[in-house]
């Protein structure tokens, strides 16, 4: 899943959409980092970071029970740690699947299934300047709430990631509360967890990290929704102390 939520819970994270629906998700984000976290978690080598991504979330009910995902996406970053020159990546990267609902009873329960290609510079997923591929399977556990008088929903999910070339193979964990705050706007947090299998081939040693992101949803006009916030990386190993602001746009058709 994206890094950006849906103001709608039934349209995004676990739910999949109605048969012959669609919504697309266009966004941006913009970070950077000024420290980067050791092998002890602690946030002390000094480093230059920065980094715009932009990408389309597409998703399309093919049936009631099956959701297909497709995401171009396109980054941009620059990095170099203390003292070192400069090192600039920019590339492109495909993902497509599928979202398999398997329980709708007290909740929504799903499967989903990603491929993912990416361009010999795309810093996430590439190695030694070499195309990379990724593969992923993801369960997702949704329901909706009602507290104090508003509304609001729950998404859970874990991941397991295979990963080509060098790096290691990763297990994500993902979590996201949608409240409705009233004024038609919706408060979402998330949390964004990685965690590697241990190390990969040099330079890569065993990571984790961890992201926090905050942000508001509001409909702007007729089926579509602004969102707008930020995150932070509070917590990683072998990881960037990042932190960075995004906006999206929602549209359903």
């Amino acid at each position: 899943m994206p890094l950006l939520f849906g103001a709608r819970c039934a349209h995004a994270g676990a739910w999949t959409l109605n048969a012959h629906d669609g919504q697309i998700i266009a966004g941006s984000i913009v970070s950077d980092a000024g420290r980067r976290y050791n092998e002890n978690g602690r946030a002390t080598q000094k480093v230059v970071f920065r980094k715009t991504f932009a990408s389309a979330y597409i998703e399309y009910g093919w049936k009631d029970w099956l959701t297909l995902v497709a995401a171009p996406e396109y980054a941009d970053a620059m990095s170099a740690a203390a003292g070192s020159p400069k090192q600039h990546a920019r590339d492109f990267a495909f993902s497509g699947g599928a979202r398999v609902r398997i329980w709708n009873e007290a909740g929504v329960l799903s499967l989903e299934a990603l491929a993912r290609s990416a361009g010999a510079y795309e810093l996430d997923t590439s190695f030694q300047q070499k195309p990379g591929k990724q593969f992923e399977l993801r369960l997702l556990y949704g329901t909706h709430f009602e507290f104090l008088g508003h509304e609001g929903c729950l998404d859970a999910e874990i991941a397991q990631r295979w990963v080509s070339g060098g790096q290691p193979n990763e297990t994500p964990a993902d979590i996201t509360l949608l409240y409705d705050i009233g004024w038609k706007t919706q408060a979402v947090v998330q949390s964004f967890n990685v965690m590697s299998h241990g190390a990969g081939r040099a330079p890569f040693a065993a990571y984790r990290y961890h992201k926090l992101a905050l942000s508001v949803v509001r409909p702007v006009w007729g089926r579509t929704s602004l969102q707008i916030g930020g995150f932070v990386s509070p917590a990683g190993q072998n990881a960037l102390q990042e932190k960075g602001f995004f906006i999206s746009v929602w549209t359903q058709f």
